[in-house]
């Protein structure tokens, strides 16, 4: 079993409470053929190796299970980092949600039960009407940016440019920006930086604010994956 994400941005195996910088390559090549790998966010460079090598793998994010059950520490874990990071509460506070997928239907949900103004941008004709369904404001990539100066707090969940320099123009420098999207995230930082603005790229939430429910997650689909792919009983140990 390989990390969540089994690499970091220097592309050295993620050992979060270590400094080695331990190049993929050389655990694969101590991977007995036909071992089950089951690890987060899988790249073309582990797929070729896969391909190659024949190991059969599970990308853990992308079982369905894992994503909606990750989805509530990762939320939890992003307000927790807005709370730190603003002078305001979330009560009342004009709240921005880039993306509708499952971390941002979580998140819209707890900020709206906390009390937040919640905004929520998309670009699906779809997902427009479910926000609106559920009682937030939408609104459409095209037209965010006269939105963008009203917000005291945006989170981004979206894995690619949404705030580039051009849009962190129109954002008030107090406004705290949250990125949770993967590496390399949806926010440029040396912009929000020139500007003023305080803006943090927040990834592996669940491990850092929620380590016990993080685990018992990974452990729970770990044994969903052993059962599909051994076809046996894996849940008494």
């Amino acid at each position: 079993m390989l990390p969540i994400p089994y690499n970091n941005n220097k592309g050295y195996i993620n050992i979060q409470q270590s400094s080695i910088d331990l190049k993929p390559e050389l655990v694969y090549r101590y991977i007995k053929p036909d071992t089950l790998i089951i690890l987060g966010k899988v790249d073309q460079e582990f797929k070729e190796y896969a391909q190659r090598f024949k190991i059969p793998y599970y990308d853990i994010l992308k079982e369905e299970s894992f994503s909606i059950m990750n989805a509530i520490p990762s939320a939890e874990g992003a307000i927790q980092r807005a709370m730190e990071r603003t002078d305001i509460t979330i009560y009342k506070a004009k709240v921005l949600i880039l993306g509708f997928g499952r971390l941002g239907k979580v998140l819209a949900r707890m900020l709206k039960g906390i009390g937040a103004t919640v905004t929520v941008e998309a670009r699906k004709n779809e997902d427009i009407a479910w926000i609106e369904a559920n009682g937030y404001q939408a609104v459409h990539l095209n037209d965010m940016d006269s939105l963008l100066s009203l917000q005291d707090i945006i989170f981004n969940t979206v894995p690619a440019m949404m705030l580039d320099r051009a849009k962190l123009g129109k954002i008030n420098p107090k406004c705290v920006i949250i990125d949770l999207a993967s590496n390399p995230g949806g926010v440029d930082f040396d912009a929000a930086r020139d500007f003023g603005i305080l803006a943090s790229h927040d990834l592996s939430l669940p491990g850092i604010v929620a380590p016990m429910t993080a685990a018992k997650i990974i452990c729970q689909v770990t044994k969903e994956i052993l059962q599909m792919h051994f076809h046996y009983d894996v849940m008494g140990g």
